[in-house]
């Protein structure tokens, strides 16, 4: 059984506001003070901390297991504006496992990937839910600067020139040499995240076979495992607060209708499995049955004979039923009866509205209906991507009005502009950002609440009408599903040999519309046969 996979990376950076020792002591529960700008930290009473601990490299000085020790070191080497800090990382872990084996899992994770590198990481491992062990995470910070054994930073990267063919420096246009930048670690290597997220779902499947539990996990996307479903929203704090208290909120809401949605989605994936399975396997004993019968009663085909019809199958799976029903008192008469009745006439008339008398006909049908549901299932993911970037036009118009003050008095300034800039450049730059980010989603940097919130509400209501589209399509298969079974329990119990129909299709030059169309179903049944035997193949590795 895979489960869902959280594991989250950010930066901690000045110039989005943040501060190495806020962060620090947010994870850890402590009061703590940052040196570089006087500001105190103050989270003592936060509830949720199940563990915190600082992992450091060999030979780094003991001094900096001290948390407001290390993260105001961190604070003071760094003296710019907009200087990044350290490496955030929030993990969910298998609430499955102990509080100890989960432990002992981060603790493995955090030494081979961060510590053994020459990271220092400061642990925190968190539950603020009320059940205890159900909301299971780590926080985990990692330094981003290397540092020696005197316990002195050292540079992340170092400029080299750029020089041609001859050794010689090349010049720009003002005349200064060109240079590039030479990282000095490979701690910021875009490949980091993968191997990271990979290397944390591999640790992590290994402590849930080692407490032979069944549930495993997978760091790649629902798209790169092939899973059709769509992905929940990231609730946040707020919400989920809300929500455990009873309260309904709007990402909630979506989640809601995406499990729903996901739901239907894997109840017509295993309606389309055994209807697929099922008519592989007729086909393949059409096609047995009429080579056995073509050399020994080939004379004996009638020419005039009626194909193959699900018609008559129906008809006669009717007969059945009702053969069986004398054997019951008079009241399971009735109530047998009236329900053969129903879905005698309901299948009919699907077989007439939807025009199949073949299998060929049906196999049409069920392809049909499957890239319905799968062109579904891809306009309510765009709709729901659309919802959530909707929703952050909120957070970015209540900065853009908390800020817009300041911004206002800076852009009529017409003397010390720039004085008056330095002064409140993180105001300024929270609201110029804000204002982009609105204009990227919307195509407008203005603030149109009511418009953002009337799409979201339209959103929505054409999600629930995809749900319910997809509702109906899993009827169809029910439907669909009753005629194999009618089909399947005439043929059982009386032995119908329908190669005989067959080969009197093929006599009346019926060949290339119905053998044809019988081997391309055929053919669709081994395809289905070998995704599901390399799907098995994945999960024996896996467990191995």
């Amino acid at each position: 059984m895979v489960d869902s996979f959280h594991f989250s990376i950010s930066m901690i950076s000045r110039g989005k506001s943040k501060s190495a020792v806020a962060s620090a002591a947010y994870i850890s529960c402590e009061k703590l003070t940052n040196e570089w700008d006087g500001v105190t930290h103050d989270y003592h009473n936060k509830k949720g901390l199940l563990h915190s601990e600082i992992f450091l490299p060999e030979n780094i000085p003991i001094s900096l297991k001290d948390r407001a020790t290390l993260w105001n070191s961190v604070e003071l080497n760094e003296k710019a504006s907009n200087a990044q800090l350290a490496r955030n990382f929030i993990i969910a872990l298998p609430k499955e496992l102990s509080v100890e084996e989960n432990k002992k899992l981060i603790t493995e994770f955090v030494q081979e990937n961060f510590v053994s590198k020459g990271m220092i990481a400061d642990l925190a491992i968190h539950d603020e839910s009320d059940e205890k062990n159900n909301n299971i995470h780590a926080h985990i910070m990692t330094t981003l600067r290397p540092i020696n054994e005197k316990g002195k930073w050292q540079a992340k990267s170092k400029k080299e020139y750029i020089l041609d063919d001859r050794g010689n420096k090349i010049l720009n246009k003002n005349g200064k040499p060109k240079t590039r930048k030479i990282e000095l670690t490979d701690w910021s290597d875009r490949g980091n995240a993968e191997k990271w997220r990979e290397s944390f779902a591999a640790l992590c499947n290994q402590y849930l076979e080692k407490n032979n539990l069944e549930k495993r996990v997978d760091h790649r996307s629902f798209e790169r495992q092939g899973i059709e479903e769509i992905p929940t929203i990231h609730m946040g704090a707020s919400a989920s607060a809300l929500e455990r208290k009873g309260i309904e909120t709007d990402k909630g809401n979506i989640n809601r209708e995406i499990k729903k949605h996901n739901s239907l989605v894997k109840a017509i994936r295993e309606k389309i499995a055994e209807l697929t399975s099922w008519i592989s396997d007729f086909s393949k004993v059409l096609f047995e049955r009429y080579e056995q019968y073509k050399q020994t009663r080939q004379d004996e085909i009638d020419n005039k004979a009626e194909l193959f019809n699900l018609y008559e199958y129906i008809s006669i799976y009717n007969d059945i039923q009702g053969e069986k029903t004398k054997n019951l008192s008079y009241y399971g008469q009735i109530k047998k009866g009236n329900a053969d009745l129903k879905r005698f006439v309901k299948a009919i008339y699907y077989l007439k509205d939807n025009k199949l008398k073949t299998i060929a006909d049906l196999q049409e049908k069920i392809s049909s209906l499957q890239s319905q549901n799968k062109k579904i299932s891809q306009d309510i993911k765009a709709k729901t991507t659309r919802i959530e970037s909707l929703n952050k036009c909120f957070v970015y118009a209540d900065i853009i009005k908390d800020n817009k003050q300041v911004f206002e008095e800076w852009n009529n300034k017409s003397l010390f502009k720039d004085s008056f800039y330095n002064s409140h450049k993180e105001q300024i730059d929270k609201y110029k950002r804000a204002r982009a980010i609105l204009e990227k989603i919307t195509g407008s940097s203005a603030i149109k609440s009511k418009d953002w919130q009337k799409e979201i509400q339209s959103l929505e209501d054409e999600i629930t009408k995809l749900n319910n589209q997809s509702q109906s399509i899993k009827e169809e298969y029910e439907s669909i599903n009753h005629i194999k079974y009618a089909v399947k329990t005439v043929n059982d119990d009386y032995g119908i040999d329908l190669s005989i129909e067959i080969d009197k299709a093929i006599k009346r030059g019926e060949k290339p519309s119905v053998i044809a169309q019988l081997k391309k179903y055929q053919e669709q049944g081994k395809k289905y046969e070998q995704r599901r035997e390399k799907t098995k193949d994945y999960y024996r590795n896996e467990e191995r």
